[in-house]
């Protein structure tokens, strides 16, 4: 019986190890499919035996993959609404947050010409709740910018500045500050473009000049144009210019730039004449020969005569380029108030030296009223000849072609140039009524101050005295 009992038993001990060896198995037989072999042949009976739905599977990896973008997407949205040009609150549930401030340059720096500044634009970018009150230090644009912004202007005398601003809310002030320095290029400066000569003819060659600085230091470079004739070299301080062959109004222009890029510009109009005609001479003496023996008496000289031509006032007076004609008054040489060049005019009637040598001739301007001071950006007085007939003064005689005679620099004119008494010699051997001259400065038109720069001078005080035979 008991041996019975114990067979039993071993039966089902046996039995329970071959049930836990199955289990075993079975639980790990899942590494059998890292054998290739074994995993290829898996996948044909997965299918047919173990059928698994494919929809549930791919409804399960989009439903997790949305999930994952949905809060990829969130938080690239909270990203991109935070930015450092909002004025951010710290909650969005009205909860008091101590203010913070950083300071940006967003203009600049900027060059002013009219004011010699560089100047920069600064806004401060602020968070807080409730909104922070911002104070700067400075503001040179006095508020205009509008809150939470200003402007600093600096000078060539104070070439930094640091600027500091404050946010303050009931929960606190903070401060910021910022450097700023000067980090503008001024353009060059132009002077003065001069001529080599005050009048200036066809087919010749003269210089042509240009004086400029710069307030930064920087090197100059220069480019010359002429709207006629040619330039020998045009990047120069100072070149030669070959005049055209047509007599005619024309355009000098230089640019002078610096270093940097920046540049200047300044043109001048010039009046190109004719060349001069030749000067006449006095012809010979057509009186008979005669007979008669020699005396033995010395020859007499010729007696002289002295005479102040008469002035045609009417006809004199003085232009205003482009602007008024002051015909019968004033002989004034110089700029207006309106910035524009202006020249006298002086008429003589000749008609009573009709047929006469002319031994000598004095020019005489006096008691000058000397309006600013012209000779401090113009060259010279100059003395010329002009014909103009016997009429009032109009606006194109301003471009007369001239005959220089003297130039001067000082206002009280004594002229005894031989060049004056010839040209007057002239006109009387051509049959002239009148004698005619036009006096203005040579240089830069107007130095664009606003007020009148010139010699005046009364008709009466203009006197031209004549000896001749």
């Amino acid at each position: 019986m008991a041996k019975h009992a114990k067979k039993s038993q071993n039966k089902l001990l046996i039995a329970a190890c071959s049930v836990s060896a199955f289990l075993i198995l079975i639980s790990w037989s899942w590494l059998l499919l890292y054998i290739p072999p074994i995993s290829n042949n898996a996948e044909g009976f997965l299918n047919k035996y173990l059928k698994i739905s494919e929809d549930y599977s791919e409804t399960t990896t989009s439903s997790e993959d949305k999930n994952s973008q949905s809060k990829e997407t969130q938080e690239t949205k909270s990203s991109e609404n935070v930015t450092e040009n909002d004025t951010v609150n710290d909650t969005e549930n009205n909860v008091p947050a101590k203010p913070t401030i950083r300071l940006k340059i967003y203009e600049g720096p900027l060059y002013s010409a009219s004011d010699d500044t560089c100047y920069y634009k600064v806004k401060a970018v602020v968070t807080g709740r409730p909104a922070p009150t911002i104070k700067f230090s400075k503001d040179d644009s006095e508020g205009l910018l509008g809150s939470g912004m200003a402007q600093i202007n600096l000078k060539r005398n104070m070439k930094t500045y640091t600027l500091t601003a404050t946010a303050s809310n009931s929960q606190g002030t903070v401060m910021d500050s910022i450097t700023l320095n000067w980090g503008c290029n001024s353009n060059p400066a132009i002077s003065e473009v001069k001529l080599s000569s005050d009048i200036v003819y066809v087919d010749k060659q003269y210089e042509l000049t240009v004086k400029a600085s710069d307030s930064d230091g920087d090197k100059l470079t220069y480019k010359w144009t002429v709207s006629g004739g040619a330039l020998i070299a045009d990047n120069l301080e100072t070149v030669k210019w070959n005049t055209p062959s047509k007599s005619d109004n024309y355009e000098v222009k230089v640019v002078v730039q610096d270093s940097k890029g920046a540049s200047s510009s300044k043109s001048i109009p010039v009046y190109v004449g004719s060349v001069e005609v030749a000067q006449t001479t006095q012809p010979p003496q057509t009186s008979p020969s005669t007979t008669a023996p020699p005396t033995t008496s010395p020859p007499t000289s010729p007696q002289q005569t002295s005479l102040d031509l008469p002035k045609k006032t009417n006809e004199g007076g003085y232009l205003e380029y482009g602007g008024e004609t002051f015909a019968g008054g004033n002989i004034y040489a110089g700029d207006s108030a309106n910035n524009k060049p202006c020249v006298g005019f002086i008429s003589f009637n000749i008609a009573s030296i009709a047929g006469k040598t002319i031994e000598a001739a004095t020019l005489t301007l006096g008691s000058a009223a000397v309006q600013g001071d012209p000779l401090e950006y113009l060259d010279a007085f100059w003395i010329n000849v002009v014909e103009w007939g016997a009429e009032p003064i109009i606006q194109s005689d301003f471009i007369l072609q001239g005959i220089a005679i003297q130039s001067f620099n000082s206002s009280n004119i004594t002229c005894t140039a031989e060049k004056l008494k010839s040209e007057l010699q002239k006109a009387i051997n051509n049959g002239k009524s009148r004698f005619q001259i036009r006096v203005h400065f040579s240089g830069p038109w107007t130095d664009t101050d606003g007020s009148r720069d010139g010699w005046e001078y009364a008709q009466t005080s203009v006197n031209l005295n004549v000896k001749y035979n």
